[in-house]
This record gives structure tokens, C-alpha cells and sequence, in this order.
């Protein structure tokens, strides 16, 4: 289990999308595993190392 703390803008993104998908019955848990694999999907190792590296440290310059 994995438990982690978003801002107010991805907890609205997750609920929007999860409120759009109500035919499929998502959960949030399930929206959040989902954006995670597609990002570890794309960026294999080591490059998915990096690349979270390089967001973190765009995140807490306020960048994006």
C-alpha cells in the first residue's frame, strides 16, 4: 500500500476524472495506479529515475 499527499489541483484533476468514468466504476486509487504505470510505461529504467529526479526538482523550484 502506498499512501500520498497531492495539492488541491491533482486531488481535483483525479476526482474529475474519476467522476467522468463513472461508467467504468474507478476508483481513485485505481486513476492514480493508472497515471503511475502509464509514467513508469513510458520512461523505462533508468530513464524513469531521472525523470522523476528531474520533476521533483521542478516541483519544489515551482515550475510546474
Amino acid at each position: 500500500m502506498l499512501l500520498v499527499r497531492v495539492d488541491d489541483h491533482v486531488y481535483d484533476r483525479v476526482e474529475e476524472i474519476v467522476a467522468n468514468s463513472r461508467d467504468l466504476g474507478m476508483t481513485k486509487s485505481e486513476c492514480t495506479y493508472t497515471i503511475l504505470k502509464v509514467l513508469f510505461g513510458v520512461n523505462k529504467p533508468p530513464k524513469d529515475f531521472e525523470k522523476i529526479r528531474e520533476l521533483t526538482i521542478k516541483m519544489r523550484k515551482g515550475l510546474f
